[in-house]
């Protein structure tokens, strides 16, 4: 054979022996780093040493704790955060929780939380809402704080939420400030609804469009006027309300 052919030959077979070589020192690499990231990950280096949870304080921060399921020692790349975030969000009073974790060995859980707006009168007691209906608490006796609403939600239990129609009372109810609120006595209505006044008067609330304008005229109205004697105060068109003291202008409630 030609030496030269041969010295070729030669030079191929170590290119392919130095490649192979090399292929498998990578994958030797690659097996070593997976390894050891595992057992790095399962040692206590990177447990959960603490827990933050940011946005409540007292039973609720327990019970917060206590439906994250993240116990201390748990390896951080262990820890679920979207299903412990839907754990907590269970929990009537939580709007949102966000989890984020830190390689210190930190866990932090910010939560946001829903605000009474109104109440709801059952065979159960009173069903204390937030704005978008969801039962937070069921009391014996109505909060002094909160605006009832004349209608019927049937048997509802903490966490679930009051029906669909009621929805648009909900909203005006946490819309209503409460310069305003203290004079008024309950809410009701279907399509068109009203405010009922301590007084015995009433305000023509008409739909739930432009709410904000319409709270505002019905307030800046009876800071002004001696209520005694007010029959009802129509807001539907909140840019001309009107003022109606005598049973002509009137009509029957809703």
């Amino acid at each position: 054979m030609d030496p030269r052919i041969q010295s070729r030959r030669i030079d191929v077979m170590r290119a392919k022996g130095r490649r192979r070589l090399r292929v498998l020192l990578l994958g030797m690499a690659i097996t070593s780093l997976g390894v050891g990231g595992y057992f790095i990950s399962k040692s206590s280096l990177f447990d959960v040493d603490e827990i933050v949870v940011e946005g409540v304080s007292g039973e609720l921060e327990d019970a917060v704790r206590t439906a994250a399921g993240i116990p201390k020692g748990k390896p951080l790349l262990e820890v679920n955060a979207s299903s412990a975030s839907e754990n907590i969000e269970k929990i009537s009073w939580v709007k949102e929780a966000r989890i984020s974790r830190s390689w210190g060995g930190t866990i932090t859980i910010r939560v946001s939380t829903r605000d009474p707006v109104a109440a709801f009168e059952s065979d159960d007691g009173w069903l204390v809402v937030d704005i978008e209906g969801r039962v937070l608490q069921v009391e014996d006796a109505l909060p002094y704080y909160l605006l009832p609403i004349e209608k019927e939600v049937g048997s509802l239990t903490v966490g679930e939420w009051a029906p669909e129609q009621v929805i648009p009372l909900i909203q005006v109810a946490g819309t209503i400030s409460s310069e305003l609120a203290g004079d008024i006595s309950s809410i009701k209505g279907d399509d068109q609804v009203e405010l009922l006044l301590f007084s015995g008067s009433k305000i023509l609330f008409g739909d739930t469009t432009d709410i904000e304008s319409k709270v505002l005229a019905a307030a800046t109205i009876l800071s002004q006027v001696d209520q005694s004697s007010v029959l009802h105060i129509d807001v539907r068109a909140p840019l001309t309300p009107v003022l109606c003291r005598d049973p002509s202008c009137s009509y029957p409630s809703t």
